[in-house]
């Protein structure tokens, strides 16, 4: 709990400052979600939104429920309009968790994370890009 002078100072005009930002006061906007759809044929998920702080848990959660078998698990990822690095990290250490010749498809995935991947996973087996 902050301390009553940090609570003063986040109060403007009786409203709560800590949801405006600090410059220009405009309000900033809390909808950034990510959604994710299962597909059976071929497995795998389709993902709408974004992958930052916010959404992480929703994200491992979604990538903890993909099939653990030895095949291809595809993601369209054609509707994600960002990935943090911590994302990409959850992403890739789910295709290496993964079974045998489980591996990880991604269909159009954000520019955000092609770079994060030739950063730092440069030559992944397990996953392949697919871009259109």
């Amino acid at each position: 709990m902050p301390c009553t002078a940090c609570r003063r100072r986040n109060r403007v005009g009786g409203k709560d400052r800590s949801s405006r930002e600090s410059r220009g006061g405009r309000l900033r906007s809390n909808s950034v979600s990510l959604q994710t759809y299962s597909s059976s044929a071929p497995p795998g998920l389709r993902c709408v939104g974004q992958v930052d702080l916010t959404t992480r848990d929703a994200w491992k959660t979604a990538l903890a429920g993909l099939p653990d078998a030895n095949r291809e698990i595809h993601l369209d990822l054609s509707e994600l309009s960002f990935i943090d690095s911590h994302g990409t990290l959850l992403l890739v250490a789910a295709a290496r968790a993964g079974s045998g010749e489980r591996r990880f498809v991604l269909h159009n995935p954000p520019e955000m994370m092609l770079r994060i991947l030739a950063r730092f996973w440069p030559s992944m087996p397990k996953v392949e890009v697919h871009r259109t």
